[in-house]
């Protein structure tokens, strides 16, 4: 992550000069924390994914696969921001036609959340806010984490897909959750995030964390509670969590946390 860091630094302060930037975000979290710094305005192009504000009206140049590339040309951005699931041949097409293009991989825990959050001040141009945002919002994750009971360390099944079951591995923002609330992730020893209902029985988890999933996520919660064995059905720790948690800025990881913390204890 540091050789990222510097090279995104490197990157950046070449690019840096312009009162305002004519950015393309091709991420549903770069957009989030783009809002977050107050640069929305700046925004060009984003995905359907996207969660922005109707008055601002910026056009849709992407879904879930299919990037409209004649679409973010036309728009004339500066640079097309992505994160770690838009394909290289789309990066590449872009540059070839000059237009300048940074991947902001999936951050692993909420370091990484703040650095990146931080590098998009920088492009942005908001620097200063992006750094007492990330100042402030360490403060209150050391502040909610005086909570948590340091005699008690819960097992959690964080469920983040239902059919296959899929859960949070570790060197993922999710399994961070679980980290800075104190408690032990079951799959904190796997490498495979498709785990079988039998590895959850054997595991025995004190709580139980549907991510996402609507309705869906209400029907496992319902499954999960037929298991009268299980210490999360016996404690009656099971909870729905909005999908929002899944592309956090600084402040919605520690709200978040601070979320979860209330919940676990």
């Amino acid at each position: 992550m540091q050789k990222f860091i510097l090279l995104s630094i490197l990157f950046i302060t070449a690019i840096t000069g312009y009162s305002q930037k004519r950015i393309v975000s091709l991420a549903a979290s770069i957009t989030q924390n783009l809002y977050l710094l107050g640069a929305n305005e700046d925004i060009v192009g984003c995905t359907r994914f996207c969660i922005t504000e109707p008055a601002d009206s910026i056009p849709v140049v992407a879904d879930a696969v299919n990037v409209n590339m004649e679409k973010i040309v036309a728009l004339r951005p500066d640079i097309v921001l992505t994160g770690g699931l838009t394909p290289p041949k789309v990066l590449e097409g872009l540059e070839r036609m000059g237009i300048k293009t940074l991947r902001l991989e999936q951050p692993k825990n909420f370091e990484e959340i703040c650095e990146q959050f931080i590098i998009l001040g920088e492009l942005s141009n908001k620097k200063t806010k992006a750094e007492s945002t990330v100042q402030e919002c360490k403060t209150r994750l050391e502040e909610a984490k005086k909570n948590i009971p340091s005699d008690r360390y819960p097992k959690v099944f964080m469920e983040i897909g239902c059919d296959p079951l899929y859960t949070a591995l570790p060197g993922s923002f999710m399994h961070d959750y679980i980290q800075q609330t104190g408690g032990i992730n079951i799959a904190k020893d796997l490498d495979n995030a498709m785990i079988s209902k039998e590895f959850v029985l054997l595991q025995n988890p004190d709580i139980i964390f549907i991510v996402g999933m609507g309705i869906v996520g209400e029907n496992e919660i319902s499954k999960w509670k037929e298991i009268n064995s299980l210490n999360a059905v016996k404690n009656d720790k099971l909870f729905p969590l909005d999908d929002y948690i899944c592309s956090p800025t600084p402040i919605t990881f520690v709200e978040t946390v601070e979320e979860l913390i209330k919940l676990l204890y």
